[in-house]
């Protein structure tokens, strides 16, 4: 597919004893599950990070945030100028069962619109949604003016957003919008990994 998959290694593990890319989960890190689940839909499959050197051994071109430490507004900000595609999926490190029916059917939505995020429990999800590079000069102009809530740029955005009806259909929703971020978590996720990563 002519697009960049994008994956979001920069968040500080505060809640993990260890980065939370390297937490283990049926046998195997969560970022080599999203890399295996990603590489074959996406020509290019690049990861975020300010830490290049733990992520070295993954064969995938690494950058870093441009306005480093800013938190996920200057993550995606670094995949919107880094991407080579300028239809991207950007998906947070911490999340091994995204449904890539979803991911497809977001992508085929995107042509029209800035951005296509998924929405739950009345929140948007900027760490599982797919971007236009047309986003790059909102997000530019917000880092520039020290503006780094995501719900706010959103608002500037022409945004399709995907509700629960609509995400259901691929899946359940909590399932796949899991994060693995604390060791409740990744007990929780060991217990579903049997059923969810076939």
């Amino acid at each position: 597919m002519q697009a960049t998959g994008i994956i979001m290694a920069g968040g500080r593990s505060s809640r993990m004893k260890f980065n939370k890319a390297f937490a283990e989960v049926g046998g195997k890190m969560v970022i080599q599950i999203i890399i295996d689940k990603l590489q074959p839909l996406f020509q290019e499959l690049i990861i975020i990070s300010n830490e290049p050197q733990l992520f070295k051994n993954f064969g995938l071109p690494i950058y870093q945030d441009i306005y480093p430490y800013l938190g996920p507004v200057g993550g995606i900000h670094s995949a919107l100028v880094n991407a080579s595609y300028d239809r991207m999926f950007i998906l947070g490190c911490d999340m091994p069962f995204m449904n890539m029916q979803l991911v497809e059917y977001m992508l085929s939505k995107i042509s029209n619109y800035d951005s296509v995020v998924p929405e739950i429990d009345s929140y948007l999800q900027p760490l599982a949604a797919v971007y236009n590079r047309t986003c790059l000069p909102v997000f530019t102009e917000c880092l520039e003016h020290d503006k780094l809530k995501l719900v706010r740029i959103f608002s500037e955005l022409n945004a399709l957003v995907l509700n629960e009806d609509e995400l259901q259909k691929f899946g359940n929703v909590r399932e796949m919008f899991f994060n693995v971020n604390d060791p409740v978590a990744l007990a929780e996720a060991q217990k579903m990994a049997g059923r969810l990563l076939l």
